[in-house]
């Protein structure tokens, strides 16, 4: 059975960029643009692991994140933040509130994403 992935991310580009990447790798993709999909969408596609940007519309990234880690049905899914916030203070917040890494988008290749994805999922 495939492992599945929602993504979290406003940019529809980079979005499509991903999902195509990893279906190539075998996973079942879905996509939301917001926090609040991303919350509807969980309980239905239930998730191995969720790619979660940050800086989104509606709901951002670290209030679904809290949302997630406080429900008991969600809390043990495996959450990747990918974002390009940077700075020091922003990683550390996202891993205080259950994030299992942080990946800062400008800085990592697709091929780097899926071998974290990959390592989470063991």
């Amino acid at each position: 059975m495939a492992k599945k992935i929602i993504i979290a991310e406003d940019d529809k580009f980079l979005a499509n960029a991903y999902r195509l990447k990893l279906e190539k790798e075998g996973f079942e993709i879905e996509i939301v643009a917001n926090g609040k999909e991303l919350i509807a969408k969980i309980p239905e596609f239930k998730p191995n692991i969720i790619l979660l940007d940050l800086l989104m519309p509606l709901m951002d990234g670290f209030e679904a994140l809290e949302i997630l880690k406080s429900d008991k049905n969600t809390k043990n899914i495996p959450v990747l933040i990918m974002s390009n916030l940077g700075q020091q203070s922003d990683i550390d917040k996202g891993k205080e509130l259950g994030a299992k890494d942080y990946i800062i988008k400008s800085n990592i290749s697709l091929k780097k994403v899926i071998e974290k994805i990959e390592g989470l999922l063991k």
